[in-house]
């Protein structure tokens, strides 16, 4: 059974993958990428950045010749073509292509709404329909610095912002989750 990530609803497979990816939130980042100097929490997440800078995506779909950067990508992706839906909800009987797609649907059966905006306290089932309401706030993006109050579509985009300040302006109980708008009750 999958595990989310309290933090920021980023969801794994393994309870394992989860304690590696909270070092991202701890701040533990011991592989540093030669070309931009971009830390990671492990090997294999440095690998796989690796080939943003080289271009490479060695995994393609052979019905249509889209390429990946990893193979569980390709795999996803393979069932547009396929029609595969191997995730069934037990309580309805529908079918899903993804394990996540089959999490979040089964919140219609709970009534379980996770995700709430912080401007409105509005719920959603689930991450993307969140951020899509957020940016119903007059194009608000998601994040906002605590610091300036400058927006940012994303979190690489908030974190790279936060590079701009100076460390003496960052208060010391600072923790990036604070710049979501939304809060998360999973």
């Amino acid at each position: 059974m999958a595990v989310f990530c309290l933090l920021c609803g980023k969801r794994f497979q393994a309870q394992s993958a989860l304690q590696q990816h909270m070092e991202v939130h701890a701040g533990v980042r011991s592989y540093v990428c030669s070309e931009c100097n971009r830390t990671f929490p492990s090997h294999t997440a440095l690998k796989r950045h690796l080939r943003s800078h080289t271009g490479d995506h060695p995994y393609e779909c052979e019905f249509c010749g889209s390429c990946f950067r990893d193979e569980s990508t390709l795999k996803s992706h393979k069932r547009i073509h396929t029609g595969e839906k191997p995730y069934e909800c037990n309580g309805c009987g529908k079918k899903f292509s993804l394990k996540h797609q089959l999490e979040t649907h089964y919140r219609v059966h709970t009534g379980e709404k996770p995700f709430e905006c912080k401007l409105c306290h509005q719920r959603s089932r689930d991450y993307s329909a969140m951020i899509k309401h957020l940016r119903t706030h007059n194009g608000a993006s998601p994040y906002q610095c605590t610091i300036c109050t400058e927006y940012c579509p994303s979190l690489s985009s908030m974190q790279k912002h936060m590079k701009g300040h100076k460390p003496e302006e960052i208060p010391p109980d600072w923790r990036i989750e604070k710049t979501y708008l939304y809060l998360c009750y999973v």
